[in-house]
């Protein structure tokens, strides 16, 4: 720690000289209130230092939306994968080759998406 008279560089948290300000009204202050817990903050006041250093909450929602859209894949592929058992099963005898297709194609799709959804979320 730099004491007085040492020599050191001080910190520059110990410089604040600048004042970021800006008026808002009521709604607007809700309206941010709302966001700051949408971000996974208690405290508003958090979530604007957070967007000040840039360690912003915007990344807290993001990560949470992708967990949301890569569970509801990971749904849509088990329908799917059900779907294709029913017809290799030959429980299902009115799909067309281009259905098979189609279904293939959507569960390539399907396993994709989530495969890049687990990189964003690494």
């Amino acid at each position: 720690m730099a004491r007085a008279g040492d020599g050191k560089q001080r910190s520059n948290r110990r410089k604040r000289q600048n004042l970021l300000q800006k008026r808002v009204d009521d709604d607007e202050l809700d309206d941010f209130i709302n966001r700051a817990r949408k971000a996974g903050f208690q405290n508003h006041r958090d979530f604007l230092d957070a967007l000040i250093s840039g360690e912003a909450g915007f990344d807290r929602r993001e990560r949470h939306d992708l967990l949301r859209i890569k569970g509801e894949l990971g749904k849509q592929g088990s329908n799917l994968n059900q779907l294709t058992y029913a017809v290799n099963a030959g429980r299902l005898t009115v799909m067309s080759a281009d259905d098979m297709r189609i279904i293939h194609a959507t569960l390539a799709a399907v396993e994709q998406a989530s495969a890049e959804i687990r990189a964003l979320l690494a």
